[in-house]
């Protein structure tokens, strides 16, 4: 089967940062390496690459499956071990390596390999991390990732790995899940080829190929005509074209997971957005709801603003616990906000016709924007900036292929404000940590820090929430850290997008592929074939 793919890649390691991406992980997650357990469309948590796990206080302990091994190209089947899983716990903390997170992994003090098939990670005294089966998600063939990979010239790094394939020293592919990385040419796509020893169900198709389609219209026509045969899109308007088609099945679902702005408050951003009440003035000026309604009204109606930092869906994130609401639309209030901290030049009242720019301290009120070559991020720029403009602040947007927004300037950290998406696991708050938690490269903290946001209260909650196996303290633990976050304007979050998943009729066994969480429809992917 061909599957469309919207996005270029910067790598398949999905552990690393700047290679985390969604569209990654669909191809290189669960297809290819696995992790304890995988998340099935319900948000259930379904043992897989462990056998059985033991978690407490003192110690977390993981039993491997008796018949996981890595397959190898040209090479002896080797047992996925314990070996395996501390080496890919070392990574995490290694100086110079840049994970995407390591919360959790910095609770470790030690671990001990039991047996080829047994580890226990014990836990630093007081540090118990509640959320342990959102940690060893992938697991790396340590054994295998030394020498000369991906052309190295001499040894790759942790920030190296994959770059060019899921392959071992000699180049050659290796797998513990279902498929294999036959072949990948950047820009173009990737070939899956069915994995002969994995431990599970046995997988329905033989290939797979993942065709890279950027263009949003290109790829729905690409749909319609039969060129590909499932995609999972951004959530377009335009994506009304499939809903009724014959042929196709189409599924939307919330996701777990945050459209949001960046607010780069570090050293390579703006002066004034380090002023709250700066934040605040932008936040005023986007009718998130109005966007909202342009974006989705025709594909996922119902849809609202997200107004809690750290909770996306459920109770948790509604009624009491809508922190941001009181940054809600509200042009007036922002012009009142610019005046009250001797802002001057910028209109009176909300006009669109505007273009009176504010002189707040010397400096004008226009700001660089970065996102992604995306129809619905280009709509939500053009929407924004005119808001924007009404009350006398200008963005300058810019848009970028996401392997340039998430390899090369979100990293860099030279931005003033960027719109993208984050797209999570599980529910559980802890998540978040990397995102919000300060910047500390030697502690390996704050790895999807773009925005350089600094608190230490924050931090200091998600150390208490990270070791309380008592979910009712511990969620009010996040709760405190979800108001300080919002009140300070950490960024400006807007929706939680519906997730799309449209595939032929043909296609058997995906029906409940659908995902919420970031590993997507390929989750089940064994279980595809046709009918």
């Amino acid at each position: 089967m061909v599957f469309g793919l919207e996005q270029t890649v910067t790598g398949f390691n999905i552990l690393e940062a700047d290679e985390e991406a969604f569209y990654s992980a669909i191809v290189a997650g669960y297809p290819i390496v696995r992790g304890d357990y995988v998340i099935d469309q319900n948000g259930k948590y379904l043992l897989d690459l462990a056998s059985k796990v033991v978690a407490n206080k003192k110690f977390l302990r993981i039993f491997i499956r008796k018949n996981a091994n890595w397959w190898w190209q040209g090479h002896k089947a080797t047992p996925v071990s314990a070996a395996d899983y501390i080496y890919t716990w070392q990574q995490y903390l290694a100086p110079g390596n840049n994970p995407g997170t390591t919360t959790g992994y910095t609770n470790i003090a030690r671990a001990k390999a039991n047996s080829t098939k047994e580890v226990t990670f014990y836990w630093r005294k007081g540090q118990a991390f509640a959320d342990y089966r959102d940690i060893f998600d992938e697991i790396l063939p340590g054994f295998a990732l030394k020498g000369d990979a991906n052309g190295c010239g001499g040894g790759c790094t942790f920030n190296q790995y994959w770059h060019t394939g899921v392959v071992g020293s000699d180049n050659q592919p290796i797998s513990d899940g279902p498929f294999y990385m036959a072949s990948y040419t950047p820009g173009q796509g990737m070939l899956l080829k069915k994995n002969p020893t994995w431990y599970g169900k046995k997988a329905g198709l033989n290939e797979i190929a993942f065709k890279i389609i950027t263009d949003t219209n290109s790829e729905i026509q690409a749909m319609r005509g039969g060129e590909v045969d499932a995609i999972a899109p951004s959530p377009e308007s335009a994506l009304s074209q499939l809903v009724h088609q014959s042929n196709l099945k189409y599924s939307a679902i919330p996701q777990i997971g945050q459209e949001h702005w960046d607010i780069e408050v570090g050293p390579g951003g703006n002066p004034l957005l380090k002023k709250q009440w700066m934040r605040a003035a932008i936040s005023e000026g986007l009718n998130r709801q109005g966007l909202i309604k342009a974006l989705y009204g025709s594909i996922a109606p119902g849809l609202k603003p997200l107004n809690n930092p750290e909770f996306e869906l459920g109770p948790d994130a509604r009624g009491k616990y809508s922190y941001f609401k009181k940054f809600n639309f509200n042009p007036k209030n922002a012009i009142k906000l610019l005046k009250s901290h001797g802002c001057t030049g910028g209109p009176s009242s909300p006009n669109n016709s505007n273009n009176k720019l504010w002189t707040c301290g010397g400096k004008k009120t226009e700001f660089r924007f970065d996102t992604t070559v995306r129809a619905s991020r280009e709509q939500s720029g053009a929407i924004f900036k005119q808001e924007l403009l009404s009350i006398g602040i200008k963005i300058d947007d810019s848009y970028h292929q996401g392997s340039d927004l998430f390899g090369t300037i979100l990293p860099s950290g030279d931005y003033d404000l960027a719109e993208y998406g984050w797209l999570f696991g599980s529910v559980d708050p802890s998540n978040w940590d990397s995102i919000y938690q300060c910047v500390n490269k030697a502690k390996n903290l704050g790895g999807s820090n773009y925005d350089r946001y600094c608190n230490k209260k924050v931090d200091a909650l998600f150390r208490k929430g990270d070791s309380n196996f008592n979910s009712a303290t511990r969620n009010a633990q996040y709760e405190q850290a979800a108001k300080l976050l919002a009140n300070q304007i950490s960024v400006i979050p807007l929706f939680a997008p519906p997730q799309i998943f449209v595939y032929k009729k043909a296609l058997k066994g995906a029906s409940a592929s659908n995902n919420s969480t970031n590993e997507g429809p390929t989750w089940n992917i064994q279980d595809w074939h046709w009918g």
